[in-house]
Order: structure tokens, then sequence, then C-alpha cells
């Protein structure tokens, strides 16, 4: 949180915080807005709902933030993956934006600025976060998971893609539990593969193509496809 307020020189109406998935992004959007002085009550978090941020959930923002900070100085909205407005949302928030109502502060949460408009971009403050480095931990619930990778290369073309279809079902899983789209889940096993990968297996090769999965899901590509894709590749390293 520190390090977020040195690159700060003066209070902005909007930001960009930018990084990967365990950054501290939110936790540092949440101890930014309290430094402040932002009330509980001013404080406004938008997260998708389903796969994306909708329009309503803009029109809702809009009407909250009409008259501003209520029992402070400052009202914040910190929008979690900012970069899955629609269309119609992002056109929505730009009006927003560009005319902030008097001591309200937005802070957009993406991965990456290039998935935002950037018509939106260019109003935003950027604050860069790096990943957070801690121990790897094995996870009981990925323990086939672990094994399979071991032996990645040595499977043949249907023992890939019976894995891929294994890593698929984390999909599946996701829905059930109405977490949203499911690809969540399937990211979430993917990352953690990876961390396996580097701390256990030390092989580079298994990582990247592991990490290339993760890039065509975020891409929205095809899931089945994607994942059929990355385990040929394990096969090949």
């Amino acid at each position: 949180m520190q390090r977020v307020l040195e690159r700060i020189k003066q209070v902005a109406s909007a930001y960009i915080f930018m990084g990967p998935p365990d950054s501290a992004k939110l936790e540092d959007a949440r101890a930014f807005a309290l430094k402040l002085g932002c009330a509980k009550i001013d404080l406004i978090e938008v997260v998708p709902d389903g796969a994306t941020l909708k329009i309503d959930q803009v029109r809702e923002v809009q009407q909250q933030v009409r008259y501003g900070p209520s029992a402070g100085t400052y009202q914040f909205v910190i929008v979690r993956e900012a970069d899955k407005l629609t269309p119609d949302a992002a056109a929505a928030f730009l009006k927003t934006l560009e005319e902030p109502p008097p001591g309200v502060i937005f802070i957009l949460l993406v991965e990456r600025e290039d998935r935002l408009p950037a018509t939106i971009a260019s109003r935003c403050q950027r604050i860069v976060f790096g990943e957070i480095v801690k121990k790897w931990e094995p996870r009981e619930e990925y323990a086939e998971y672990y094994k399979a990778l071991k032996s990645a290369r040595k499977m043949g073309i249907l023992e890939l893609l019976e894995l891929s279809l294994r890593i698929g079902k984390e999909k599946d899983k996701e829905k059930d539990e109405e977490k949203g789209s499911g690809v969540e889940g399937v990211e979430a096993l993917l990352y953690d593969l990876a961390f396996f990968a580097r701390a256990e297996l030390n092989d580079v090769k298994i990582v990247r193509a592991l990490l290339d999965g993760i890039k065509n899901l975020k891409k929205r590509a095809n899931v089945k496809l994607a994942l059929d894709n990355m385990c040929l590749q394990l096969g090949e390293t």
C-alpha cells in the first residue's frame, strides 16, 4: 500500500490498478480508500454479473454516486474485472468518467490495460502491480493432475486428450456451484499446475505450455480446443 501512495502525487478521479490475479490490487484499492477517509457506506464494489459487467450495473452505480459521498470526503467505486464491461456498459461508464461527481473516485481492477476501451483507459491514472511471491503449496483436490503432469511427456495422444477432458470438467464444477462462466475454475487449476511445474518439476517448457493455455482461455477461445492444444503441447515437451 505504501508503494501505491508513493506513486500517487495527487488524488485523481479514476485509476487503473493492473496486474496478475495473485497481486494485491483489490486489497490496496480498499486500503487506499480507507487511507483517504472513505466511510464504509461510501465504498462500493462492483463485480461481474456472470461473465460480464452489464449496463444495468453501471446505471446502478451512476445512481449511487449521483450526489457524491454521504459520510466523508470521498466516495470510492472499485470495479473488479473491469475489462469485462460490455460495449453498452463501457459507453455508459465513459460518460461518468468524463464528468465524475465531486468527491467520487473510481478504481478499475484489470490484468491488462489493453483489454479496456482506449477511451476509458485514457481517463485513468495507472498503477502497475507485480505478482505476490509466495511459496507454492500442493492442493489435495489437484493431486491427480500433479501425477498426470509428471508423466505427460510419456502419454500418447489419446491419453493427452483424456487429460484435457478431465481438466475441462473443472469448468462444469464451477457452473454447478453458480460461480459464473466456469472458466475461472479451469484457470485456477492451470495457474496452480504452472506453480507445481515450476516449483516441483523445474520444467520451464511445461510452465510455458500451461501459461499459453491460460492466455488462450482469457482470449475467450473455445475451451475444449484451447485445452486440447495445451495438452498436446505438454506431450511435445
